[in-house]
């Protein structure tokens, strides 16, 4: 089920996607499940957070833009540079 909310500048599209862990059976049922936010101009990279299972339907306009804004990006660091490693300051 795909919802939609404007955010940023920008439409996106959120889906629930359920946790690895449950379809494998190794978590023994957590309840948890990955919203994965989508921008329709597809510029932006996509961003998931682990909620709770249902929690998508429960969600209100505030509560979604609010999971938006806690979601990382996929495959970049939380810098927005895909690729790029950012060194460990309390070991240097």
């Amino acid at each position: 089920m795909w919802r939609r909310l404007e955010a940023e500048g920008a439409e996106w599209e959120v889906r629930a996607i359920p946790d690895s862990a449950d379809v494998d059976g190794t978590a023994g049922g957590s309840a948890q499940e990955v919203l994965e936010f989508r921008s329709s101009d597809g510029i932006r990279p996509p961003r998931r957070i682990v909620v709770d299972a249902g929690a998508l339907a429960r969600m209100d306009e505030d509560r979604l833009l609010s999971a938006l804004r806690q979601a990382r990006p996929i495959g970049a660091d939380y810098y927005g540079r895909p690729g790029k490693r950012m060194e460990d300051v309390a070991g240097s």
